[in-house]
């Protein structure tokens, strides 16, 4: 185990893949290999007394699922993220592994920079996810989060940061698709925030999300 830079646990059971994995934290700046293991039940055994930073983990496990994994993670290591990273993306399996405590899911045709992002983002407080699986999710939920956000008085520009935000984008690049300059959005997220009675993105998105 090292212990410089984020700490990244991989839960994987296809070999290549997870090998994969293995190379791309062990040597990218900034982040750091913790654990890495091929089955819930190992994850559950060997991260007991120690958690990892960021979890990548996957869904189709055999024996316990990764969302049953992380639905009892998150329990345990209260700090630590939970990235799910799969090759499924239909309703059900995201809104599950949203609700047993995923903050970000991605699907496993994303790039390795795309990979690293997520990770970095997730640390960093925010929600990433696939454009793709985002874009599924903000339309099921538009309408119950549009009541919401209606209820606390979100401007229009609010909504419309706060709706990019979910989708996973960062800063500049809400900043560059609005057209105006990242510290009038960072002034836009400041007052969602007191709006919205939350202390940081996650929790902002979490409630654009209706959870």
């Amino acid at each position: 185990m090292s212990s410089t830079g984020i700490r990244v646990s991989i839960v994987e059971d296809d070999g290549i893949i997870r090998e994969t994995l293995r190379s791309l934290f062990s040597f990218e700046e900034g982040l750091s290999l913790f654990t890495v293991h091929s089955t819930a039940e190992d994850a559950l055994l060997r991260l007991n007394d120690a958690c990892p930073d960021v979890m990548i983990m996957d869904i189709n496990l055999p024996g316990a699922s990764g969302i049953d994994c992380v639905r009892q993670m998150s329990q345990r290591c209260t700090g630590a993220q939970f990235l799910m990273y799969t090759v499924h993306d239909d309703d059900h399996r995201v809104f599950e592994a949203l609700k047993a405590g995923a903050n970000g899911y991605i699907l496993k045709s994303s790039t390795p920079d795309q990979i690293i992002d997520a990770v970095k983002e997730l640390h960093a407080g925010g929600s990433p996810m696939s454009a793709h699986v985002a874009r599924r999710v903000v339309a099921h939920l538009r309408p119950q989060a549009g009541r919401q956000l209606a209820e606390a008085h979100l401007t229009e520009r609010e909504q419309q940061v706060l709706a990019l935000l979910a989708e996973g984008l960062l800063y500049k690049e809400i900043s560059d698709k609005l057209g105006i300059t990242v510290g009038t959005i960072k002034q836009h997220i400041h007052r969602m925030y007191e709006k919205l009675h939350v202390q940081n993105r996650t929790e902002a998105v979490n409630r654009y999300f209706g959870r």
